[in-house]
């Protein structure tokens, strides 16, 4: 089986997960599983199978960050934000007829033509029945996460760890090495079968989620992409992202003086220079009217700053028919929704204030 790492889709990575959970679940209490799921929010979603595998014996050690979620039997590991494993996403099964390992560091990029955010995020990922591979991501998890972790649920994954690197591969093991393969490749095309009918059977709600003028995802088009209810008052999580806000200058004086269709066709041009200017998995969405937002993920406060300045520059050098435009442009680092649009929006008005065409952060 290769040893590299590939690129797998999230959907892929779970499927994966979920199999390895039931074959767990069919061992009992040989098995020890650990499982890395980034944030509190998406154990969540799983809890009632880690509170299924910790009733049928298994040892079940749930990491990820946040706040602990609370499910008997369960051990659980609370990292903080900027440990080394708060970015993967993976499951580690130890037990006397198999072994194996899922798993890799999210590439923090979002795919537009994915059905929601979460479909569309991928990872650097590998699946491996090799037991040397195995024992080492066993003992990487014993390091790092061995003083998070009560002393039983250390104790049963140190004796796992060093049962699998005192014995010889099970036939399960050999077999399943050799499908795996075979068995990522037929899901990965599963996944982009599913994509493609999707895309199908949506295209008129995608098109009624896209602005017509710029081609961009429109308002409600991004609030669908993201999974959220924009109806909701409550804070949903998302992958932490930066947030742009553009505003042109002074719009209504380019359609006051050169009229609608003048101003309709520089709009348009601006959409272009800023998907253009940004990064190739950021998200731009015409807000409305001379708005538009850029989701960045996975920048700090400097490259925001970049990005923002970035796209004042472009959008100064668009000019159709005489008409020109410039904009001011607001920056605040978000993972949360409702977006914090109002702090953006200060800091975006503050760049009015500054005499337009300038960009401000958010604080």
């Amino acid at each position: 089986m290769p040893r590299r790492f590939r690129p797998l889709s999230k959907p892929t990575l779970s499927t994966l997960s979920r199999a390895i959970e039931q074959y767990a679940l069919s061992i009992g209490e040989d098995a020890v599983v650990v499982s890395t799921f980034q944030r509190a929010q998406y154990f969540s979603g799983s809890a009632s199978r880690y509170g299924a595998l910790a009733e049928a014996g298994v040892t079940a050690i749930a990491v990820y960050s946040g706040t602990e979620h609370t499910v008997p039997g369960v051990h659980a590991a609370v990292l903080a934000d900027d440990h080394p494993i708060a970015t993967e996403w993976g499951t580690l099964l130890l037990s006397p007829s198999l072994s194996v390992f899922v798993g890799g560091q999210d590439l923090v990029t979002f795919d537009e033509s994915a059905l929601s955010v979460e479909a569309g995020r991928r990872f650097m990922a590998r699946l491996t029945f090799d037991h040397a591979a195995v024992v080492g991501h066993g003992e990487r998890y014993l390091d790092q996460l061995g003083p998070l972790l009560d002393r039983s649920a250390a104790a049963s994954l140190a004796a796992a760890v060093e049962d699998l690197r005192r014995r010889t591969p099970s036939e399960d093991e050999r077999a399943m090495a050799a499908a795996t393969a075979v068995l990522v490749e037929r899901l990965e095309h599963q996944q982009r079968t599913l994509a493609v009918t999707r895309d199908a059977l949506l295209a008129e709600t995608e098109r009624a989620d896209i602005d017509p003028l710029t081609g961009l995802l429109n308002r409600s088009g991004l609030e669908r992409w993201l999974g959220v209810d924009p109806t909701s008052p409550s804070s949903a999580e998302l992958p932490a992202a930066g947030l742009i806000l553009i505003d042109l200058d002074d719009f209504k004086l380019v359609n006051d003086r050169f009229g609608h269709t003048v101003g309709d066709e520089l709009l348009a041009n601006v959409g272009i220079a800023v998907r253009a200017s940004v990064r190739p998995g950021d998200v731009v969405c015409r807000w409305g009217g001379d708005e538009f937002v850029v989701l960045c993920p996975g920048v700090d406060d400097d490259d925001l700053a970049a990005i923002g300045d970035r796209l004042v520059e472009a959008i100064s050098e668009v000019s159709v028919g005489g008409a020109r435009a410039t904009a001011s442009v607001g920056c605040q680092p978000s993972s949360r929704h409702p977006f914090p649009i109002t702090a953006a929006d200060e800091a975006m008005y503050r760049a009015k204030a500054a005499g337009g065409s300038a960009r401000r952060s958010a604080g």
